[in-house]
């Protein structure tokens, strides 16, 4: 048996392992890193369709249509007018976008992320 310091670097296995391991991870964050942008973007939408004065006084499906652009604008075309749910309560509209993303990442393996995100937006 060698000591320790007779041992040098990695043998060719480790070496395949590591690999294996950088490209898995490398996979599995380049199929995950853009849902969660989109669910940025759609927070972004909402806070600002919230400071929006114009959006003050509008009805519900004015509200949708609003919203609608917004999320057009930052190119989230998958999310539908069913998707955005606008509630009237005590003194403003609460607007909710329900969503739900499917990304296969290989073979029959996907990742499921579930957007659920609010906005007051005052009568």
């Amino acid at each position: 048996m060698r000591s320790l310091t007779q041992q040098k670097g990695m043998t060719a296995i480790g070496w395949l392992l590591v690999l294996v391991m950088i490209i898995f991870s490398s996979l599995i964050i380049i199929k995950i890193v853009p849902m969660y942008l989109n669910g940025y973007k759609i927070t972004s939408a909402l806070s600002s369709l919230k400071a929006d004065p114009m959006a003050r006084g509008k009805q519900p499906h004015e509200l949708r249509t609003l919203l609608l652009r917004r999320l057009d604008i930052d190119m989230l075309t998958d999310i539908k007018a069913q998707d955005i749910i606008v509630t009237r309560q005590k003194d403003s509209y609460l607007v909710q976008i329900d969503y739900q993303l499917k990304q296969q990442l290989f073979g029959n393996m996907y990742v499921v992320v579930i957007f659920d995100e609010s906005a007051e937006v005052p009568f």
